[in-house]
C-alpha cells in the first residue's frame, strides 16, 4: 500500500476536519484488553451486515455489548473511542493499517463521555462499525482513541480490495475524564467475523 495522502475525514458527530497520516506494519488498533477467567464482565458479538459486499459498497459491522455484572454499567453507543482492531486479514494475509491524527471542532473526549450510556445488568447496547469510502486510503473501517489534547488518533483499516477478510474486534475504552474507572471499560472477549468484498 502506497503512502496515503492527508485528507478530511468524517467520523460519527462529523467532529474531524484535518488529518495526516502515515502508513505502519500490522498492528493492533490499541492493547488487547487482558484475558480473565470466567464470564467476561462486557460480553461482545460482532456480525457483518451481510457476507459479501461489492468494491465500493459500505461495509457495515454490527456489535453487541451485554453487561454480565449484577451492577449497572456505562457502555458506550458509538465506536469512536471504544471499539478496537485486533487484527484483520485479506485472503489469510495481514491488512497494514494507516495512523492519523485528527483535529476537532469541539472537544473529542467530551464527545465520547455524551454518548456514554447506562446499561442495567443483563442489559445490553448495539452500535454499528461502518467502513469510510472517502478515508485517505480509500474505503476502510475507523477506529479513535483520544490523544489527550482534545483531539483524536485515528487509525484506518483497508477494505477497498477484492478478497475474503477476516476481522477481530474488542471493546477498550479509553480513561475519560469525569468518568468514575470501572470494570466496563473493557472486556476480555474478542468478536470475530468474516466477509468478502467482490470486484466490479
Amino acid at each position: 500500500m502506497g503512502v496515503p495522502r492527508a485528507g478530511t475525514a468524517v467520523l460519527a458527530g462529523g467532529l474531524a476536519i484535518l488529518l495526516m497520516v502515515t502508513t505502519v506494519g500490522c498492528r493492533r488498533s490499541r492493547p488487547s484488553p487482558k484475558p480473565t477467567s470466567g464470564t467476561a464482565t462486557v460480553g461482545l458479538t460482532v456480525s457483518a451486515g451481510q457476507p459479501s459486499y461489492r468494491v465500493g459498497e459500505q461495509i457495515s459491522m454490527r456489535l453487541k455489548l451485554v453487561n454480565n455484572r449484577d451492577a449497572e454499567c456505562q457502555l458506550s453507543r458509538v465506536p469512536d473511542g471504544a471499539v478496537t482492531v485486533m487484527s484483520l486479514t485479506r485472503d489469510g494475509t495481514a491488512v497494514a493499517p494507516a495512523v492519523g491524527g485528527a483535529a476537532y471542532y469541539r472537544d473529542f473526549t467530551a464527545y465520547l463521555v455524551e454518548n456514554l450510556v447506562k446499561v442495567p445488568p443483563r442489559g445490553s447496547v448495539e452500535l454499528t462499525l461502518g467502513s469510510d469510502p472517502q478515508s485517505p486510503v480509500g474505503a476502510a473501517l475507523t477506529t479513535s482513541a483520544p490523544d489527550g489534547r482534545g483531539g483524536a488518533t485515528v487509525t484506518w483499516w483497508p477494505v477497498d480490495q477484492p478478497g475474503a477478510y477476516r476481522l477481530v474486534l474488542g471493546y477498550l475504552r479509553a480513561p475519560l475524564r469525569g468518568v468514575p474507572a470501572d470494570a466496563c471499560a473493557a472486556t476480555a472477549e474478542q468478536g470475530t467475523v468474516a466477509f468478502e468484498v467482490r470486484g466490479g
